[in-house]
């Protein structure tokens, strides 16, 4: 009886000094993964007025064909999984991941996206059915991924692939950049050329705008110099405007309209940073523009981007995690991305580098 009475004390304050080490440890853990991780204060506020001017400026893409929408069901063993339509994203991850590394504008990249789907006004679920919180998780992960290890990487994220119905699911990727334009904020005989904001009624199509249809009516932001120098604006989606005291101006996207003559393209007043979808900030290198009705604003993205030389040679592919958070009326579908390369000479070198296809995997949280 006594032996039985020491053998019960003996099981007992081993089951305690078990379970002490197991909480030692994994408070442990948890503390070295706080300190050792790179941490980011993913914390800055809106205005509900930034939101409204947001939505302004981005008038709303056109319905995309039907599809099914990501589902996620819940197994036997009660994980979840998510089912994902081949018409948009397909399960499996790239052939090939190179070992990464965070640098300055990837971290500033992350700090925006994280700031964007923190935001009340980000719905709660997408077209694509992919949930806000997914996409946040992904972001707040990332960051405790120091060097971005391929097979932490694994571990920590399912891949899909973005299915674009050509060769091999190939992406065409370009660049696109913030051309610097002298301008003046009323018409001269050297500034001739309006640039104009998007008229909130009887929007006229591109012949009868280039006819005239819009003077009088108090649409021009400013005036520039040529029609070359305001189609580039138009075909980049935005410009920084110098005006003669010194003094600059970013617009960004306001809108287009089709119709005879052709897509004409507005323009908006933006913040003093390039505005990704009138929303935040543009990180070069690291924003993409995507069509939002298939990959939605704030999507995580593992590209395989191609690089090329100055005479256009194909050398090879650099792998580099990117972030949706722009998107522009050339790009369509999942066949075509543009990734934002920066600002004046320095950015048009850098767009000139990338037009060559590639290659997609969206990034989400390990299901649970």
């Amino acid at each position: 009886m006594l032996l039985s009475k020491r053998l019960v004390i003996f099981d007992f304050a081993l089951l305690i000094t078990c379970f002490s080490v197991f909480w030692i440890g994994k408070s442990a853990s948890g503390s070295n993964l706080t300190e050792a991780g790179m941490g980011i204060p993913f914390k800055i506020p809106y205005t509900a007025e930034a939101a409204e001017n947001a939505e302004k400026a981005s008038p709303a893409l056109p319905e995309a064909p039907k599809t099914a929408p990501v589902e996620v069901e819940v197994s036997e063993s009660g994980h979840t999984e998510r089912k994902l339509s081949s018409s948009i994203l397909i399960p499996g991850h790239p052939d090939t991941i190179p070992y990464l590394a965070f640098d300055p504008d990837m971290l500033k990249a992350m700090y925006e996206q994280a700031n964007y789907l923190r935001r009340k006004d980000v719905k709660e679920h997408t077209r694509s059915g992919i949930s806000k919180d997914d996409m946040l998780r992904t972001v707040e992960l990332l960051q405790n991924v120091q060097l971005l290890d391929p097979s932490v990487l694994l571990t920590t994220f399912d891949f899909y692939g973005v299915n674009t119905d050509l060769k091999k699911d190939r992406v065409r990727m370009t660049g696109y950049y913030t051309p610097v334009i002298r301008a003046s904020r009323v018409q001269t005989s050297e500034f001739p050329v309006p640039m104009y904001k998007r008229p909130d009624s009887n929007v006229p199509n591109r012949a009868a705008i280039e006819a005239g249809a819009l003077e009088g009516r108090g649409m021009e932001l400013a005036w520039l110099r040529s029609k070359k120098e305001l189609a580039n604006a138009q075909l980049q989606g935005n410009c920084l405007v110098e005006f003669p005291d010194g003094k600059r101006q970013h617009f960004g996207f306001g809108g287009s309209v089709k119709g005879k003559g052709g897509r004409y393209v507005f323009f908006t007043p933006v913040d003093d940073q390039v505005l990704g979808c009138g929303f935040f900030p543009l990180t070069a290198g690291y924003s993409v523009a995507v069509d939002p009705r298939y990959i939605p604003i704030g999507s995580t993205l593992l590209a395989e981007l191609p690089n090329i030389d100055p005479s256009g040679k194909l050398l090879g592919y650099t792998y580099r995690i990117i972030f949706a958070q722009d998107r522009g009326g050339a790009i369509l579908t999942t066949k075509r991305m543009d990734l934002y390369c920066g600002i004046g000479k320095q950015g048009l070198q850098e767009a000139r580098k990338i037009n060559r296809y590639g290659r997609l995997w969206l990034m989400l949280p390990k299901e649970r």
